[in-house]
């Protein structure tokens, strides 16, 4: 037991060159393993600008854990390779997403273990020198432990690295949620088991992000406001913190009940997923809200002072310029509703407008992969072979896919457009 007291962690934020910055988020996924890791009494350390030409100075460090998004994958491989012939014999780990539904790419290179799912008891098995030879490690946290783990590790000095605002305020991120119920054929995440943290844990957790300096809060779970006595629990925590907060909504589940209870505990801004003003896209997309519901959303959120910030798809199954013409009409809806905010101040709603993606994992692609012809999508290159980014520098997309009726250059050149005509509209 002496020896693995001697463990030495390093765990590993990637950089995000796509992004037009990627010192907007903090990772919080690593955050938790690294206060995780501290409460069992040994050493851990976030590094988030790994320095691959100066590898002698991690020599100290007995553990590398990789956390990784598809996105960040040759990034990833990069750390591995270089971590491995300075110092073969040193335990190399990856987990997050990419491990999760690559897990057979992962397997390929020379990863020591690869983490499936939560981290936690994974890695501290890991470091333990309990894992043995066991590479693929699939150890769940329950909700009860979840709440019982030590706080993400906020520490002034390297959450104020990041830098995000909302409507003139300052905020940093937070999680009141793991999973999400919802069956969207287009998410990784679909049905995903959810998990949900306490409002105490989540009142320690907005403490501590203002001791670092923040006055607002991003929380950053789909589920936030799923549910009318979820959002009273939520919001009676929040209020005795005075914070603005923006959160996640779904058009199935607000009404003016929520809005309001929502805008008088802070909240200035909830995003949601639109997808498509086509309601063939949102049924072939599994989405189960209509267009109709979608508008309701956004008038019933803006009564109450709140933003709306919708996320929209394009090149999902079956789109076309039918589609995409009722998209248009479903922006000049969103964007046309001036209101005040909180503040007093004239705005307008916003929106991100992506291309699909089709990751592993996702219902779309599964189908594909099985060559089930079930959805009018073609893979137009090896979405595998690519770096797998959905949205990146100006908004630029990757597109691997075509529909029956639009290649995917005339996807690309319809996000152009889109963006050019209606981003300039929209009044922060």
């Amino acid at each position: 037991m002496a020896v693995a007291r001697m463990a030495k962690l390093l765990l590993i934020s990637l950089r995000d060159p796509f992004l037009d910055n990627d010192r907007v988020m903090p990772p919080m996924g690593v955050m938790a393993l690294n206060s995780f890791i501290l409460g069992h009494g040994y050493a851990s350390h976030i590094e988030n600008d790994f320095d691959l030409e100066n590898i002698r100075k991690y020599e100290d460090y007995t553990h590398f854990g990789i956390s990784c998004m598809t996105p960040e994958k040759e990034q990833a491989y990069a750390v591995l390779r270089a971590i491995k012939e300075r110092f073969p014999q040193k335990t190399v780990v990856i987990g997050g997403p990419h491990a999760q539904h690559y897990l057979d790419e992962c397997i390929a290179r020379p990863f020591d273990h690869i983490v499936r799912g939560d981290g936690e008891h994974a890695l501290l098995e890991i470091i333990r020198g309990k894992a043995g030879q066991q590479r693929i490690l699939n150890l769940p946290v329950t909700e009860e432990e979840m709440n019982e783990m030590p706080l993400p590790y906020r520490e002034p000095a390297f959450l104020n690295q990041y830098s995000f605002h909302f409507q003139g305020v300052r905020a940093t991120t937070i999680l009141t949620a793991k999973g999400c119920p919802m069956a969207c054929k287009f998410c990784e995440d679909a049905r995903s088991n959810v998990k949900l943290y306490t409002p105490e844990n989540i009142g320690g957790q907005i403490a501590d992000a203002k001791k670092a300096g923040y006055q607002g809060v991003m929380f950053f779970d789909d589920i936030f406001s799923l549910s009318m006595k979820r959002v009273h629990a939520l919001a009676s925590e929040i209020s005795k913190h005075g914070i603005y907060y923006r959160c996640f909504g779904h058009a199935k589940s607000m009404t003016e009940e929520m809005a309001k209870v929502l805008s008088d505990s802070g909240c200035l801004e909830t995003g949601f997923g639109a997808e498509s003003g086509s309601q063939r896209i949102l049924d072939i997309s599994g989405k189960k809200t209509t267009v109709k519901q979608n508008r309701l959303f956004i008038e019933t959120c803006n009564k109450f002072g709140i933003k709306v910030k919708a996320f929209i798809i394009l090149g999902l199954p079956s789109e076309d310029r039918e589609t995409v013409s009722e998209t248009v009409e479903f922006l000049k809806f969103l964007i046309g509703n001036r209101f005040r905010n909180k503040f007093g101040k004239e705005i307008t709603n916003d929106f991100d407008l992506t291309i699909y993606f089709p990751y592993k994992g996702t219902q779309i692609r599964d189908s594909m992969d099985r060559n089930e012809n079930k959805y009018d999508l073609i893979l137009t290159q090896n979405p595998d072979t690519m770096s797998g980014f959905y949205k990146g520098k100006g908004g630029k997309a990757e597109v691997a896919v075509r529909t029956s009726k639009l290649s995917g250059g005339e996807l690309e050149e319809i996000q152009r457009s889109l963006l050019a005509e209606f981003k300039p509209r929209v009044i922060a």
